[in-house]
């Protein structure tokens, strides 16, 4: 157990304040569509949710990340960047999710990006350290387990065939990128003897995985439930389970989650080893330090941000598929009608879609002398770009081949629609949307408006 200052509630948590102030600017900012600002709610719930976990671990135990390492922190979140663009990068060939709705701006949307991926380790120990100081398996005892050199040769070997095979047969292997960072940085720390699971079992001590586990699980519930309320955010292809979702995440995907916070686990006490002299949340005595490679600190760190650079324009390109829409872009809309909209306080095509229903076109019609068939010709192109963050381009794909409304697609089948749509995106010059993407669309429209006619 970590020593606990004489009062340990000698500081007040104000962190756990602006937790809940943030949580309630993103909400507000999602509630209220405020347009620019409601992209950014996953930030501002995620970073409030996460300031309040770190609030309730000091009040628990006397010390936590902000109050103790806040350093190691920064260190952690830095190295959390990277971490995650190694799946983004698998995520090039497996396919098992996309981005729709980013920022028009490539800039913008990098430092959200960063901003977010800055969280995920955090994340995953924030959630085992606040199990862990609610005393959550800390007295647990098992039979010790024989780490003889055979196991540490499985072990390795999964690891090898998790960094491999979901880029050889990604249909068939993709659930194994989740063990990509666990097999060979585990058994690597467990020969230099810094904080592993496979020391922790070996000593009967398996408090630590089930702390990771069950934080993990905790974590991807969160992360899950703030992305499906989000704008700009992602949503699973996984081969096979499109249609058994919670949130955006097919279900049996939730338990990659527990896997990730364990991988995570190794990969940073790897790290913190080799680069940060075996400083680690959980050791106290700094005086167990590991090899000290300060030299390589500043080449690795670029070395990462280079790869990490260089992920993040790969998922622009080809993990990314829709843009936030924007008035202008609708079909047919003039710049004066986009002034008489904004007058009457609708800014975007969100706003334009969701406070219009059929029954106050009327009202609005007088109000921005706009025709009403035409502002119902803008509201059956929106319900199509809005759709699953389909966007422009892909709206637009519909509608050359004869989907003129949500509904519409209930009359087609998957793969009639992708060959219908792969058609048309060839004269038009446009990248077509992956097969997976019309069945989430085909599937979304399908729970909302009964089965296919």
């Amino acid at each position: 157990m970590q020593a606990i200052p004489q009062n340990p509630r000698s500081l007040r948590p104000w962190w756990a304040l602006v937790g809940i102030v943030l949580l309630g600017l993103g909400l507000s900012f999602l509630v209220f569509d405020i347009p620019k600002w409601n992209v950014l709610w996953y930030v501002f719930g995620w970073y409030g949710y996460l300031l309040i976990i770190d609030a309730v671990i000091y009040l628990r135990q006397g010390r936590s990340f902000l109050t103790h390492r806040r350093r190691e922190l920064l260190e952690m979140m830095f190295w959390s960047v990277p971490f995650w663009f190694l799946f983004e990068a698998y995520n090039f060939v497996i396919k098992n999710w996309y981005y729709v709705f980013a920022l028009r701006s490539d800039w913008l949307q990098g430092i959200f990006a960063w901003t977010s991926f800055a969280t995920v380790l955090p994340a995953c120990f924030l959630h085992a350290e606040l199990l862990k100081s609610m005393e959550l398996f800390t007295d647990l005892r098992t039979r010790l387990l024989n780490i003889h050199r055979g196991l540490r040769q499985l072990f390795l070997y999964f690891g090898a065939a998790c960094l491999v095979l979901p880029l050889v047969w990604p249909r068939y292997a993709f659930w194994m990128v989740w063990g990509a960072t666990l097999g060979v940085p585990d058994v690597i720390n467990y020969r230099n003897g810094a904080p592993s699971i496979l020391g922790d079992l070996e000593e009967g001590r398996p408090g630590r995985l089930l702390r990771l586990l069950i934080g993990g699980m905790i974590a991807g519930l969160v992360w899950e439930g703030l992305n499906y309320w989000a704008r700009c955010k992602w949503i699973y292809t996984v081969p096979g389970l499109e249609s058994v979702k919670l949130f955006e995440m097919p279900i049996p995907g939730f338990l990659g989650f527990p896997v990730l916070a364990v991988e995570a686990f190794a990969f940073y006490s790897m790290l913190s080893h080799y680069l940060r002299g075996g400083r680690h949340w959980e050791i106290d005595d700094f005086k167990q330090v590991g090899k000290r490679l300060a030299r390589s600190y500043l080449p690795m760190a670029i070395l990462a941000t280079g790869l990490s650079v260089w992920a993040y324009v790969g998922v622009m390109h080809i993990t990314l598929q829709s843009r936030r829409p924007q008035l202008q872009q609708i079909a047919g809309i003039t710049t004066r009608e986009i002034a008489s909209l904004h007058s009457a306080h609708i800014h975007s095509p969100e706003q334009l879609y969701d406070r219009t229903p059929p029954g106050k076109l009327a009202s609005l019609g007088e109000r921005t002398g706009i025709p009403v068939a035409k502002l119902t010709a803008f509201r059956r192109e929106l319900s199509l770009v809005l759709h699953k963050g389909m966007g422009i381009p892909d709206a637009r794909l519909l509608l050359a081949v004869g989907v003129e409304q949500v509904t519409d697609l209930l009359t087609w089948n998957a793969d009639e629609l992708y060959s219908a749509i792969t058609h048309y995106a060839r004269e038009y010059q446009l990248d077509p949307p992956r097969k997976s993407e019309v069945k989430v669309w085909l599937r979304a429209v399908e729970l909302v408006g009964g089965t296919k006619r």
